[in-house]
């Protein structure tokens, strides 16, 4: 008797932690795609406006991580784009044609399977974090793009 109660808190913890798995590669996924649209829109605006085209970027990769799936909208508030000028830090205030920045994206996602959450981010080898009762890993994606 006690060994089926204890195969299946197993068994359960094994079902739990595919689903988190799974929830995570699918949110994996949405980050590059985001981060991929980003960059583009940026590409393409950032001839005129840097700033603009920044805040368009980040506009469109929030759009495409609310809605991956288990997406929520507070979710998108822990997203954040980050540009770099061929490698370095500094974003001018216009982009020339044929400059080449760097697009980093990471969305912060939250860990909502029971008993595996605590696992999963103990051995995460990814920027994570803890709020609260939370547990967050942040997905990564960065993409080259040359400004058209």
């Amino acid at each position: 008797m006690v060994e089926f109660l204890a195969a299946g808190v197993v068994l359960g913890a094994v079902v739990f932690s595919i689903i988190q798995c799974a929830l995570l590669w699918a949110g994996q996924g949405a980050v590059e795609t985001a981060s991929h649209f980003a960059a583009r829109k940026f590409a393409l605006t950032a001839r005129t406006d840097c700033r603009k085209a920044r805040e368009a970027a980040l506009a469109e990769a929030l759009l495409m991580c609310r809605n991956r799936p288990g997406g929520k909208s507070a979710a998108t508030a822990m997203t954040s784009l980050d540009f770099s000028r061929n490698g370095t830090d500094g974003v001018p205030v216009k982009a020339s044609p044929g400059d080449a920045y760097r697009v980093r994206l990471i969305h912060w996602v939250e860990l909502a399977v029971p008993w595996v959450d605590r696992i999963l981010f103990s051995l995460a080898p990814c920027p994570k974090t803890r709020v609260g009762n939370r547990y967050y890993l942040g997905l990564q994606a960065t993409r080259w793009v040359t400004v058209e």
